[in-house]
């Protein structure tokens, strides 16, 4: 069995993380920083990248988040870290496992790597069959995904609809981790929820203030 900590919307709290022993693989999901601003944003990014090649953890993944604005803006790029592999909307095979990252998430302001809702059919559409560990930043509609109206300030649902659809009725993966929605105050995002055969995982470690309120979720998985 493979341990893999997946972690997410760590926004410069990274430091504070209690990192697990014995993982053979860390997965983020994206928004390490904070930083709407790119030039602002690098040295924001290049901290957590710092710390995160450190890690003594043999395989490491990043998944960019609508906060990676400078990697979005190629003023951080992945070459600039050989020992960390980047999924930005692509697949890797690793161990006898089939992932896929993808940042993309439906437009709110103007933030990194958002489209809009009914473009983001055919993005996900692309995401390949046999996926066995699908990232993606932000949550399928339904799951870990619930915050409040900004006018009416009442629960309301903000996932993907099409990428819950795409997830159940095709990709069917074995886990599927995002971040992007947090816990905040009266509403829990944090956790996991089976659905046929998908395990969902909200690993989003901040809250909606930025205080670091989780330390990730640790999955066994079969692989080789």
């Amino acid at each position: 069995m493979l341990k893999i900590w997946f972690i997410s919307d760590t926004h410069c709290e990274h430091e504070d993380l209690r990192v697990p022993p014995g993982m053979d693989a860390v997965i983020h999901c994206g928004d390490e920083s904070n930083a709407g601003n790119a030039c602002l944003n690098e040295s924001e990014s290049r901290k957590f990248f710092a710390w995160y090649s450190a890690l003594e953890i043999s395989k490491k993944i990043f998944i960019p988040g609508n906060h990676s604005t400078a990697i979005e803006q190629g003023l951080v790029r992945p070459e600039d870290y050989p020992n960390i592999e980047f999924l930005i909307h692509r697949s890797t095979h690793w161990r006898g496992l089939d992932i896929f990252g993808s940042p993309y998430t439906p437009r709110f302001f103007d933030w990194a790597y958002m489209r809009e809702r009914e473009d983001l059919e055919q993005v996900w559409q692309s995401i390949p069959n046999g996926t066995d560990v699908l990232i993606t930043h932000g949550p399928p509609k339904g799951i870990g995904d619930v915050t409040k109206d900004l006018d009416s300030r009442l629960p309301v649902h903000v996932g993907s609809k099409s990428l819950m659809r795409q997830v159940v009725e095709r990709i069917k993966p074995r886990i599927h981790a995002f971040g992007h929605i947090h816990d905040e105050r009266g509403i829990d995002n944090v956790g996991r929820v089976v659905r046929g055969s998908t395990e969902f995982i909200n690993c989003a470690c901040c809250d909606l203030s930025g205080r670091l309120k989780h330390h990730g979720a640790i999955v066994e998985i079969a692989g080789s």
